[in-house]
């Protein structure tokens, strides 16, 4: 009979042990729930880094009015592949930002062109900004991001830029251009097979059997510039060489990054031919390769022309003497402060 009674103790006691360890870890829980925020983990977040002077006009400037977020801390997982770049410096931001602003938004913004509303839904939605050069793994500086989408858009040369400087302002703005003609391309589509038609298999793909004219360089322009080689081939820049949606692009950037006169001196190297000397065959094959390469060409400028006028309700050729005006204000102004 103890025995029983043994067994039935243990187990009471067993069982209320049990049930007043149970209580103590749900008091415990509860306690710790309540002594936690009701704030997000992104609000949390946004009260740990504070917001800077930069930060705010940041806000101002491009996140409220624009709806574009602008990112220049440093995200690994927004990095190119193969690509060697690094952080900004913070000091040179705000000031590429602004460069940007002038000469991008206010560019399409303007009244006699497209409107204080133009940008709302066909603006990037986030902005990237890097220190270093855009380089590849064949060591050809690009223009853009090649894994991103046309929704975010990609600024290199932060810590060298200089607005004072109109070579610096050059590379910068002939990459947004790129970048916001890619993303105008994605929103308002082209006739691509029509276009690729124009110069059809003389596409490269890979910048590996150009990247050679590059070695050594650490400017930048010479890769962004409008060029002979390419001028003969029937493209404008090395950069069109790699894709239809490149060369498509390249024509709305260097139409608002050099003056009608540069792009005629263009057209006018692809038409000379290349000088074959006392070799009449081989003359005759520079000259219709010329003829050719100056017929592609401004069937590809004329193409685009058209694209922009009926698509964006733009004259891309207004567009770019609003362009060089607004540039040469912009360098001006910068020099004497």
């Amino acid at each position: 009979m103890k025995t029983i009674i043994r067994k039935v103790n243990f187990r009471y006691f067993f069982r209320r042990s049990l049930y007043l360890l149970v209580i103590s870890f749900l008091l415990a829980g509860c306690e710790e729930e309540a002594s936690l925020s009701t704030r997000s983990v992104v609000e949390a977040g946004e009260t740990e880094r504070e917001k800077t002077e930069l930060d705010k006009w940041i806000l101002d400037t491009f996140t409220r009015p624009y709806g574009i977020e602008v990112e220049y801390r440093w995200d690994k997982n927004a990095v190119q592949n193969g690509s060697y770049i690094y952080p900004p410096e913070v000091a040179n931001v705000k000031s590429v930002l602004n460069t940007i602003k002038t000469l991008w938004i206010d560019l399409y913004t303007a009244p006699e062109l497209g409107g204080d509303k133009f940008l709302l839904g066909k603006n990037p939605l986030k902005i990237y900004m890097y220190g270093g050069r855009n380089v590849d793994g064949n060591g050809m500086e690009l223009l853009d991001n090649l894994e991103a989408t046309t929704n975010e858009m990609f600024l290199y040369n932060v810590n060298e830029f200089n607005p004072q400087d109109e070579d610096k302002v050059f590379i910068l703005m002939r990459s947004v251009h790129h970048q916001f003609a890619r993303h105008l391309m994605e929103l308002f589509p082209y006739d691509r097979s029509k276009f690729l038609s124009i110069s059809r298999n003389k596409y490269i793909e890979s910048t590996k059997s150009i990247a050679w004219i590059f070695k050594g360089e650490t400017q930048g322009r010479r890769g962004f510039i409008l060029a002979g080689y390419p001028n003969k081939k029937g493209f404008f820049t090395f950069h069109s060489l790699l894709s239809p949606e490149k060369d498509f692009a390249e024509i709305i950037s260097l139409k608002l990054t050099y003056g009608p006169k540069d792009l005629l001196q263009a057209l006018d190297r692809a038409k000379t031919p290349y000088n074959a000397g006392s070799d009449k065959d081989l003359q005759k094959e520079y000259d219709e390769q010329a003829l050719q390469a100056y017929k592609e060409l401004v069937e590809k400028q004329a193409f685009v022309e058209d694209y922009f006028s009926k698509e964006i309700k733009i004259s891309l050729n207004y567009l770019q003497l609003i362009s060089m005006k607004q540039v040469k204000e912009f360098i001006n102004k910068n020099k004497k402060e």
